[in-house]
């Protein structure tokens, strides 16, 4: 089922152990595939001031009416789990170290399965090492400095940008609560046209000037206007 990511926000987080670890603070998705990659837990009021990255893989499935997301993990290995400065990018060296800790799959290691006759392509098993690739190629993409994942809270209010205007900003983001992937963007028309919210396919998206805070999709505006 799709669900709004910012409906999410403040679920209480219960650990294997089935105690209150704290609460959801935001997601941070993976801006090549737009799939969720992991939540921000508050866990403040728990280890005062500190908040942690927890992989989407280690997540059950929510319990809506209770505002309840289980996570498969104990107090004791959140504790104990590397310390990431999240004021500052999320780099692949960071990503490296919680899988490495947690167990977690290197979804970014996922190589291409060389396909059979009639049969397309396909991706290998999460985390699977591709063993064609050099050691120096592991290595670097293990410890590459770029931020490959950014913050939903931050997107949020990215001005969208069609083939001919400005078209609005993002409002929030619809994901799958079983795969987790983004499925559509919703937009807020503001000014240009009042009190409107359309969605927008991650599909249609070009390209993302992280900096600048805009997203260029590959619709012109007269067609946002005309959809439901």
């Amino acid at each position: 089922m799709l669900r709004k990511a910012g409906s999410l926000f403040g679920f209480s987080l219960y650990t294997k152990d089935n105690e209150e670890m704290g609460s959801i603070h935001d997601f941070y998705f993976d801006r090549e595939n737009w799939t969720v990659r992991y939540l921000v837990a508050d866990i403040g009021a728990w280890l005062v001031g500190r908040r942690v990255l927890i992989a989407t893989s280690s997540l059950g499935a929510p319990l809506w009416e209770n505002e309840v997301l289980p996570v498969d993990l104990t107090k004791v290995q959140v504790k104990d789990s590397p310390d990431i400065d999240l004021a500052r990018p999320v780099t692949r060296q960071h990503e490296a170290e919680l899988t490495g800790y947690y167990g977690w799959p290197s979804y970014w290691m996922t190589p291409m399965v060389a396909p059979t006759a009639g049969v397309p392509p396909a991706l290998g098993p999460t985390g699977a090492r591709d063993p064609g690739l050099p050691d120096e190629v592991v290595e670097g993409l293990q410890n590459a400095e770029e931020s490959h994942i950014h913050s939903m809270r931050d997107t949020q209010g990215y001005t969208i940008e069609a083939t001919d205007d400005g078209i609005g900003h993002i409002d929030d983001f619809f994901v799958d609560d079983q795969d987790w992937a983004i499925r559509y963007l919703l937009l807020d028309t503001g000014n240009w046209l009042p009190g409107k919210k359309v969605l927008i396919s991650p599909g249609w998206v070009n390209s993302v000037d992280w900096h600048d805070g805009r997203v260029y999709v590959d619709v012109p505006k007269a067609k946002i206007e005309a959809s439901p």
